[in-house]
């Protein structure tokens, strides 16, 4: 854990026991109270091995070949395992995954498996975390405070063995022959917010279809779940929720975040926006552009098409992080704003989401056809549309459009880290 951010997570620790808008004399006697730090031990497992690694199929496909999401989780110790917290946060999650269009759609076609990992701590104990040296959990994901309190900021040693053991923890389920169609979710079992996504294996080819497998981590944060209760009909609509089709976004259909970054600036634009080129002969991040003209993004058939007016679809700029010189198709979007956001999935983004699903349930013999994807996706997206419309007129949340869910997604070298799984079995 950096060493600064452990100084500003002991502030918050700190603050939490301070008092605040009283002059001394006005404090009386009994209102005196000394703050007391936890001096007993924090709770760790007692049992590592009766649970872990345990693979449960919470559910079977239907069509197709099957494609594999595995589901495992950091910072659950033994109890949570043996007293349910764990199924039921794999459970949750199975439900926000098929909660929104197009994947509500597509359930049919996925095979998902929970896998259990036993954690010698949790995250419940802050002076725990801080204590880098004794803190440990199934996969060492690091938990830091951000200056943003809604955003938490994970790390996962990409050369070491952390995300190396979650990969292996995967193919407990599943064979490791269908790991590059495989998607892995990390439940981080800890109260700050937020997520990242890493892409585990990327095969560049010349193909509009990406392939590879990816890891998305995403906390179990509920804040101001009763709030939102208040407002908000679906459980997709809370935090973790958004949070997590967010990453899934990322994970499954190699999207690219659609919000701008202060901390994230190209040191050479032009560089910049020719990697996203890069990326996309491979599949990835065509939910962006560096183009301003619309003929030349990848969303330019659904743009001139007028049975997708009601989306508004163009060139916005901000996107990839950048103010100027990336596009994005829509105004707003899951993968633009966040928290408590109540966008959907704009149309580059689903129809991603369609080609790799087509792509792993049938194989390399099933292609692309444009009027087979406005069959399946138009009627639903208008209704799924019209809801949020909706919601939003109800609506007075007042959250910013860009406020970023999570990290960005990382890359790493499929070649060197396929060699490190086959030596670490």
């Amino acid at each position: 854990m950096k060493i600064w951010y452990k100084f500003l997570f002991l502030s918050v620790f700190v603050l939490a026991f301070t008092g605040c808008g009283k002059d001394d004399d006005d404090v009386e006697e009994d209102d005196v109270t000394t703050p007391v730090a936890p001096t007993d031990p924090p709770y760790h497992s007692l049992d590592m091995k009766t649970d872990d690694g345990k693979v449960t199929q919470l559910q079977k496909h239907k069509v197709g070949k099957g494609i594999p999401i595995v589901i495992t989780g950091d910072g659950f110790v033994d109890k949570d395992i043996r007293e349910g917290k764990f199924r039921e946060a794999t459970n949750n999650t199975l439900d926000v995954l098929f909660s929104a269009h197009p994947m509500k759609a597509l359930r049919d076609y996925f095979d998902v498996y929970e896998v259990t990992a036993v954690s010698y701590n949790d995250f419940s104990r802050l002076d725990a975390i801080l204590d880098s040296t004794n803190f440990k959990t199934a996969f060492n994901v690091d938990v830091t405070i951000n200056v943003d309190p809604y955003v938490t900021l994970f790390e996962v040693n990409p050369d070491g063995e952390d995300e190396q053991k979650v990969v292996r923890y995967a193919e407990k389920a599943i064979d490791d022959n269908r790991l590059d169609d495989a998607t892995i979710i990390v439940l981080v079992n800890n109260d700050f917010g937020g997520g990242f996504c890493s892409h585990w294996s990327v095969h560049f080819k010349d193909s509009d279809i990406p392939t590879g497998c990816s890891v998305a981590y995403v906390s179990l944060n509920d804040m101001n779940a009763n709030e939102a209760k208040d407002y908000y009909d679906d459980i997709s609509q809370y935090q973790f929720g958004r949070t997590l089709l967010h990453e899934f976004g990322h994970a499954f259909a190699k999207l690219a975040d659609e919000y701008v970054s202060d901390e994230r600036k190209w040191d050479d634009p032009e560089s910049g926006k020719k990697s996203i080129i890069v990326w996309h002969n491979s599949g990835y991040d065509r939910n962006v552009s560096p183009y301003s003209d619309v003929t030349k993004t990848p969303w330019a058939d659904f743009a001139a098409d007028s049975r997708y007016d009601f989306e508004k679809l163009g060139c916005y700029e901000g996107g990839e992080y950048q103010a100027t010189g990336v596009y994005r198709a829509t105004e707003n979007s899951i993968m633009r704003a966040g928290m408590f956001n109540h966008y959907g999935f704009n149309v580059i983004a689903r129809v991603m989401f369609y080609k790799r699903c087509m792509n792993i349930a049938y194989g390399d013999s099933w292609t692309f056809d444009y009027e087979d994807f406005v069959k399946f996706d138009l009627d639903k997206a208008k209704a799924e549309s019209e809801e949020i419309q909706e919601l939003i007129r109800r609506l007075s949340s007042g959250n910013s459009a860009s406020k970023r869910l999570g990290a960005a997604p990382r890359f790493v070298d499929s070649v060197i880290r396929s060699r490190a799984i086959k030596t670490t079995k």
